[in-house]
This record gives C-alpha cells, sequence and structure tokens, in this order.
C-alpha cells in the first residue's frame, strides 16, 4: 500500500470516528489537530516527491550531457591519434616558401657529401643546416638565402645521387 494510499485511509478513519459521535469534544479537538499535522505532512510528502522528481530529470540530463561529452571525447582522441600519425609522416618534410617538399635528411645528406655540412643527420633543418645551404649556394652561384629551393636542389641532388 502506497504513502498516499496509507495517509488516505488514515483520514477517512479519523474522519468516520469524528463523524460517529463517539468521540468526546476533546477527542474531537485532538482529531481536528492531527488533521491538520496529517495535512502539513501531507503537503511536505508531495513537496518531496516533486523535489525527487525534480532530481531524477536534472540526473538523467546529466547522464545524456556525460554520454554526449564521452562520444566527443572519442572522436577527439581519434582525431589526436591521426593527427600524430600524419605529424610522424611530415616530420622531417622540408618546405620552402614556395611550396617545394623534400626529406629534410636528403638535404643533409647532399651537403654532408658535398663537403657542407658535418652535423648529425637529424631529419631537423636548424641554423646549422641553413649555414651549409648558404655557403653550398654561394659557392655555386646562387642566391645565398638559405632556402633550398628548386634551383638549390637541383645542384645539390646529384651529391645525394652519388650517395645511392
Amino acid at each position: 500500500m502506497g504513502k498516499a494510499t496509507r495517509l488516505t485511509a488514515l483520514f477517512v478513519m479519523i474522519s468516520l470516528i469524528a463523524l460517529s459521535g463517539c468521540a468526546s469534544r476533546k477527542t474531537g479537538k485532538k482529531v481536528d489537530t492531527l488533521q491538520a499535522q496529517m495535512g502539513v505532512v501531507t503537503d511536505e510528502l508531495v513537496r518531496l516527491d516533486q523535489s525527487l522528481q525534480d532530481t531524477r530529470a536534472a540526473l538523467a540530463a546529466e547522464e545524456a550531457k556525460k554520454s554526449a561529452l564521452t562520444g566527443e571525447l572519442g572522436a577527439t582522441e581519434s582525431r589526436i591519434g591521426a593527427l600524430q600519425e600524419e605529424e610522424g609522416v611530415i616530420k622531417g618534410i622540408y618546405r620552402t616558401p614556395s611550396g617545394f617538399e623534400l626529406p629534410s635528411v636528403n638535404i643533409q645528406k647532399a651537403l654532408k657529401k658535398a663537403g657542407y655540412y658535418d652535423g648529425t643527420l637529424d631529419g631537423k633543418v636548424g641554423p646549422g643546416t641553413r649555414d651549409a645551404i648558404r655557403a653550398f649556394q654561394k659557392d655555386n652561384g646562387l642566391t645565398a638565402d638559405g632556402v633550398c629551393g628548386r634551383q638549390t636542389w637541383a645542384k645539390l641532388k646529384s651529391y645525394l645521387e652519388a650517395i645511392k
């Protein structure tokens, strides 16, 4: 039997006692007081029930948000993995401002074979590699800008081909 049903049954019994005339005047006042208290308890029960329903609705909304965020997190982690993989492919690629691309380590190998670079073959075009490119360009009648563009590579790649 639910709480509301029990409260209703109790209310009906108290009402019957009061209406049957079996109760004295003193008992009638006690019944009235009890009925008033029952009204307060019933109101509080209704308020708590509504609060419970509101809490359950808020919890369901938060669960939905959590589920959506979990899906977004999975998609973001997947995208990060793809970007890391792409970075691994891109790393070591030298790009000129004009869009010319070649493996950085090939520039370093060719410069080393030509006698212009004595650094580590790490695939990173840093100051040492750029200085070696400038020196090569100067000695080969090219604009000494430190950028291994198409013209510089056209002359430098023969040293790389000699390695192979």
